[in-house]
């Protein structure tokens, strides 16, 4: 990524404006978009929720690119590289195209003077702009955070997802499941169908209130037999692809294309989503890379952790690193639980729990080694590893470091 791209991406990350009193006003992400000359009607799939939204993302975009669909993809955050959350028929945005796109943006938002918009507002204004000028025949977008706010939420979708509701984001959505769901309900669109999948009995009687008030078409997922997903092996997935196979049938539906339900499938099958119960090996080494961030998340990596055979996790190396003290209250402690050796990582990231504060949160009966390290040196620690396996885990974006280091392009075919 060249010098003058770089730049204004750190610009963009620095606008966090939140809007009055912390909240995200649509208005002004319409007007911006007006101003650009981007419509809010088209072909957009919004998919929202706790966690598993990007693996249902990806599980879509991949069906629909396989039955010859021109898809846009839209998530956040990114592993490596900010390219990656704007995605055409799979791929991510060029460089050329980004700059270009970038600069327009940044000039048009700054031009809206007081109703300053944030750097996520601006991306998303930039991805529903390369979606029009590409001409896809879907868009899926992912919900940043919440769903009521969300810039994503400025564009009328023609279908929606909620795929979980947890405890996440507390200081802004919400103390309680009832909160957060209420926040992630108002994706609820009237007469369109919104998807809703397993959720907490309190949360489902908020989202089903949201939708009946808006008389938006609340649907379970539907009882389908999926073919394995070879790329998508934890036991979320068990959830998430039906969900994500209801979500297409219904898009099919409405494009009059039902009889390629199976063809999607099939492609469906074949989708990529790295970081999430990721397991590789590399250089004859076995490594799971897993993006557990919150409560919810820690719940399934304990199934996916049990489900591992035991001479597969004889000798665990772990290394943590997480963004915000509440996200590593319960994570440490089970990390330290199963790891023989705790790695414990400070990132350059404004958030990042320093490793002395990660150290406080670690039992006193632990057994483990335990050393610590700066996120520069990675590229330096990750190849002498020599765990059985080596894991790496919690922020999103030590993850995507943890590949950089490595070498490692997450979304290609090797490894």
């Amino acid at each position: 990524m060249d010098r003058e791209l770089s730049e204004s991406l750190e610009r963009l990350a620095l606008r966090r404006d939140l809007g009055q009193e912390g909240r995200w006003p649509l208005k002004r992400v319409r007007r911006l978009l007006a101003s650009g000359g981007v419509g809010t009607t088209g072909p957009f799939v919004q998919i929202a929720g706790t966690n598993g939204k990007g693996s249902v993302c990806a599980l879509l975009e991949r069906g629909f690119r396989g039955i010859g669909l021109r898809t846009g993809l839209y998530t956040s955050p990114h592993l490596i590289r900010w390219n990656e959350r704007i995605r055409i028929n799979g791929g991510p945005i060029d460089n050329s195209a980004l700059r270009n796109l970038l600069t327009r943006w940044m000039a048009l938002a700054d031009r809206l003077g007081k109703e300053r918009p944030s750097g996520f507002e601006i991306f998303t204004a930039i991805a529903l702009d390369h979606f029009q000028r590409e001409g896809v025949d879907v868009a899926i977008l992912e919900v940043g955070l919440g769903g009521r706010c969300d810039a994503t939420s400025a564009v009328d979708t023609e279908l929606s997802a909620i795929v979980s509701i947890g405890l996440d984001h507390c200081d802004v959505l919400g103390s309680d499941l009832a909160s957060i769901a209420r926040e992630k309900a108002a994706i609820a669109r009237p007469a369109i169908p919104l998807v809703l999948g397993a959720v907490p009995r309190e949360a489902r009687a908020v989202i089903s209130a949201a939708a009946s008030a808006v008389a938006a078409h609340l649907i379970r997922p539907e009882h389908i037999i999926l073919p394995p997903l070879p790329y998508l092996r934890g036991c979320e997935q068990e959830r998430n692809g039906p969900l994500a196979a209801t979500v297409g049938r219904l898009w099919l539906k409405k494009c009059g294309r039902e009889k390629d339900f199976e063809d999607f499938l099939a492609a469906m099958a074949l989708a990529r989503w790295p970081g999430r119960w990721d397991r590789r090996t590399i250089d004859g080494r076995r490594w799971i890379f897993d993006c557990t961030h919150n409560g919810a998340g820690l719940e399934v990596f304990r199934k996916n952790w049990q489900r591992l055979p035991s001479e597969e996790k004889s000798s665990p190396t772990v290394v943590a690193g997480t963004l915000g003290r509440e996200r590593a209250r319960d994570l440490l402690p089970h990390l330290a639980s199963i790891a023989a050796e705790l790695i414990l990582v400070h990132m350059n990231e404004e958030r990042s729990v320093s490793t002395e504060e990660l150290r406080t949160l670690i039992p006193p009966s632990c057994r483990c080694r335990i050393r610590t390290a700066e996120e520069g040196q990675l590229a330096k620690i990750l190849p002498s590893l020599c765990g059985q396996p080596t894991l790496v885990t919690g922020s999103i974006y030590l993850v995507g470091k943890a590949f950089a280091a490595l070498a490692i392009d997450p979304f290609g075919e090797k490894g």
